[in-house]
């Protein structure tokens, strides 16, 4: 085994072993950017580095969980103000969305959103410095988004990704492979709306299933899809009079998602059952949670990372923070 993964190992070991008897705190952070960062979108690798997308700058951070304040700029992305959903569309292969949205003035640019890939299987950066750099290329641009948001993979297989449209509450599928686009589901639950102009917003493929969270009616929904994503029945609400952002489910099939900008994480139980396991309306812990997901090693698959903002639109105590990347032990919770 190379030394640095006998490293990262060790020092996962310690983490874990500490986490799973639940001393606390049950969360520590893993990387705080600078004031006034906001950390939209996570993907785990399968190594189990932290791949982040900032939304107020059009980076793509990688960030190793088991070795603090280490981050890397995987790549920059030309012409746009920032990224927003991620997902690995094949293996160590991850689709992103660029495009202009600025929390400044709460408006989106129309006609500014694409999809972007980027290769990370030959990537190679030690402690911030890329020795070998991804490939990053334009998949497309989709002129006709208004907001493009979250993203789940549809298919490994044929290469193709689901996308929220937040301004016009519909789903695009992508084709990365060949490059092409269309709306293929549209629905009421999916509507944007006052006050934050946000339809559906995080959107996960589960079981045949597609969930989402839609911000502006505070609804957690899910639908049954077909294989080429269109709409294999009518939309069932889980949840509502909760705010949701992105999410994700364990092994269980339980999901935890994020409030941006309720500043907390509520557990939704494969039974039904809807609880807040962390953070609140007035807790800074996860001031301006944005998305969560799951620890993907031996070590970690119990912690769910958690990215914020810093409470740049709901801020708990005084001005923001810097976005952030929280570590969550759920044995504890």
């Amino acid at each position: 085994m190379p030394a640095y993964l006998f490293t990262a190992f060790i020092s996962a070991f310690l983490i874990t072993a500490c986490a799973s008897l639940c001393i606390e705190p049950a969360t520590r952070t893993v990387f705080e950017f600078p004031f006034r960062s906001w950390v939209e979108n996570i993907a785990v690798r399968a190594k189990g580095d932290l791949l982040v997308t900032l939304i107020d700058h059009p980076e793509l951070h990688l960030i190793n969980p088991f070795k603090p304040n280490n981050t890397t700029i995987v790549s920059s992305f030309p012409n746009v103000l920032g990224l927003l959903g991620i997902a690995e569309y094949d293996i160590d292969q991850f689709a992103v969305v660029a495009g202009n949205w600025s929390y400044v003035t709460d408006e989106t640019t129309a006609h500014s959103y694409s999809i972007w890939r980027v290769d990370m299987r030959r990537f190679e950066a030690i402690d911030g410095e890329v020795l070998q750099p991804a490939v990053v290329e334009k998949v497309v641009d989709i002129p006709e988004a208004i907001f493009l948001n979250g993203m789940t993979t549809l298919s490994s297989i044929e290469k193709t990704i689901l996308v929220s449209d937040s301004g016009i509450g519909a789903v695009w599928r992508v084709d990365i492979a060949n490059r092409g686009y269309q709306v293929v589901i549209e629905d009421k639950t999916m509507e944007p709306g006052p006050p934050y102009n946000l339809g559906i917003n995080g959107l996960h493929l589960r079981d045949h299933y597609l969930y989402y969270t839609n911000s502006a009616l505070e609804l957690f929904c899910r639908m049954p899809v077909k294989p080429d994503g269109t709409s294999a029945g009518n939309a069932e609400v889980l949840v509502t009079n909760h705010l949701g952002d992105d999410f994700t489910f364990d092994r269980s099939g339980n999901a935890y998602v994020t409030q941006d900008p309720g500043n907390a994480l509520y557990k939704v139980t494969f039974e039904g059952n809807v609880s807040t396991i962390l953070g609140g309306p007035d807790d800074p812990l996860i001031e301006g949670d944005t998305a969560a997901q799951f620890g993907r090693t031996v070590a970690d698959s119990h912690i769910l990372y958690i990215t914020t903002n810093g409470g740049l639109v709901n801020p708990v105590d005084g001005p923001a923070v810097g976005g952030k990347v929280v570590a969550f032990n759920t044995r504890c919770a």
